[in-house]
């Protein structure tokens, strides 16, 4: 290529990976412009977060490592590289790239830039223009009273909404960026994240559609059921929840990300505008999934396929001469690690050193399958999560009562039937092949040590007690309004 492309980085917050419009399954969602994108690039349809939750997921981006590399396991901790230059952004900003980032980036702190040039923030930048406005005071950020899951409608106006004003923050860079520099824009949404309070227009456009209901495993009723799993159903109570309920909140969360497809248009429209879509990439996807009340669970932090799946798009430029070609879907294996050498290729500044990482570029698609045949998940949660997968079988460990799981993805991808029990020869074959690959992985597994005596591969730096709570975000602080302390 003549010109070095344009990246344009798209990422929303726990969107399922069967939730888009081209992915024909059960959840009827209406995504058009991510459908049409998904027609001029490549779509996968095994691509996984390896640790399903948003500060995990987003520092695999950031540095091509995978948690159980990086260290960051759970949300609260941010272990990006002293250096910012070696980020994402920051490689290419000293590649001479023009760096943006509009929308939810959830840093720690919240204004470090690493490696972006800019920076136009949800909620910090959001909730200052918001508190302008007559609709100061509604922003609802990740729920009221703990309550994430009872759906509602946003009372904010979409012109003013927190989806809209990420694509306006994203326009606005376009519109003022240096012409003569290729650009790398990360428009990031906290959408359809909980609340489920979507614009009440985008919910009408679900008006007598049958909404499926959740899965409902066999397993997931018996007293094998893991012992993460039964705690994890106490704390979301979906048994509890009148059946309507839990309909219209899949309801809401497809209206979510219907309204989020409708502001990409607009973002779409204005690259092509400029003439710029023809040379841009475009890569979009997801921190990691929502279980949607399927197996009796809501949100994320599991590696069953609605957690830990994500959709992935890839748009190469136009005249892109490599081996992608657009319009085709692949079952290869990715993961979100990917992300960092697959656009550093496109941007011409891939070191040797990048190899090293734990992603692999997805511009060798042809040799991935066979580099890399199997991929490995871990989370730091109640002792610790473990996962191996190669897109058709899957095996689950977990450290709290030495549960494990097993599923043949390509006979039964709704994870319904645990084999982990299953006399069959080929199933007991596989359980023991996929055992020998985590332990071998993960040798300390073998000597029964728990995720939190070890903290994988690295230690937490050596902070007061003082420090940690003041950049901890979960942390109570009192009730907060327009993002800080009454």
């Amino acid at each position: 290529m003549s010109r070095r492309p344009n990246i344009l980085f798209v990422t929303t917050d726990q969107q399922r990976y069967d939730c888009l419009g081209i992915a024909d399954s059960m959840h009827p969602v209406m995504t058009p412009h991510l459908d049409q994108l998904a027609c001029e690039g490549i779509r996968f349809t095994s691509a996984y977060s390896d640790c399903p939750l948003c500060i995990p997921s987003r520092t695999s981006m950031m540095t091509g490592q995978a948690a159980y590399h990086h260290g960051v396991a759970k949300n609260g901790e941010f272990r990006i590289p002293e250096d910012s230059k070696m980020t994402l952004p920051g490689r290419l900003s000293t590649a001479g790239y023009q760096t943006h980032a509009a929308g939810k980036m959830q840093f720690i702190p919240p204004r470090n830039r690493n490696g972006f040039e800019r920076m136009r923030l949800v909620p910090e930048d959001y909730v200052n223009y918001l508190e302008t406005t007559e609709y100061r005071g509604l922003y609802r950020g990740h729920g009221m009273g703990g309550n994430e899951v009872y759906p509602v409608y946003n009372s904010v106006p979409i012109p003013y909404s927190a989806t809209h004003w990420t694509v306006n923050e994203s326009i606005d860079f376009l519109r003022q960026r240096d012409s003569e520099m290729p650009f790398f824009l990360w428009t990031s949404f906290e959408a359809p994240h909980p609340p489920y309070d979507p614009p009440e227009s985008f919910v009408r456009l679900y008006d007598g559609v049958d909404i499926s209901s959740p899965v409902a495993a066999a397993w997931n009723t018996s007293e094998e059921v893991p012992e993460w799993v039964r705690t994890r159903k106490k704390s979301h109570k979906i048994d509890v929840l009148p059946p309507h309920i839990v309909s219209m909140a899949r309801k809401h969360y497809y209206a979510q990300l219907t309204h989020i497809d409708y502001e990409l248009g607009r973002l779409f429209g204005e690259l092509k505008s400029k003439q710029l879509w023809d040379n841009t990439v475009v890569i979009f996807t997801s921190d990691h999934g929502e279980m949607l009340g399927d197996h009796g669970l809501f949100h994320k932090t599991c590696f069953y396929e609605a957690s830990s799946k994500v959709p992935f798009l890839l748009k190469p430029p136009k005249d892109w001469q490599g081996a992608l070609t657009t319009s085709t879907v692949s079952a290869t294996p990715i993961i979100l690690a990917d992300i960092y050498p697959t656009v550093l290729e496109f941007a011409g500044c891939l070191q040797e050193d990048d190899q090293k990482r734990d992603g692999c570029s997805l511009l060798n698609l042809t040799s991935l399958s066979e580099e890399r045949p199997w991929i490995y998940g871990y989370m730091n949660d109640l002792d610790g999560l473990y996962m191996v997968t190669n897109g058709e079988w899957k095996y689950l460990y977990y450290v709290c009562g030495g549960s494990e799981q097993l599923f043949d993805l390509v006979q039964d991808p709704e994870e319904r039937n645990d084999l982990s029990q299953d006399s069959n020869t080929r199933s007991c074959d596989m359980l023991e092949t996929l055992r020998t690959l985590l332990t071998t992985k993960f040798p300390e597994l073998l000597a029964n040590d728990t995720v939190e005596k070890r903290m994988l591969f690295h230690t937490q730096p050596n902070l007061t007690e003082e420090h940690l709570k003041a950049t901890n975000p979960f942390a109570w602080r009192g009730p907060m309004r327009y993002g800080g302390q009454w």
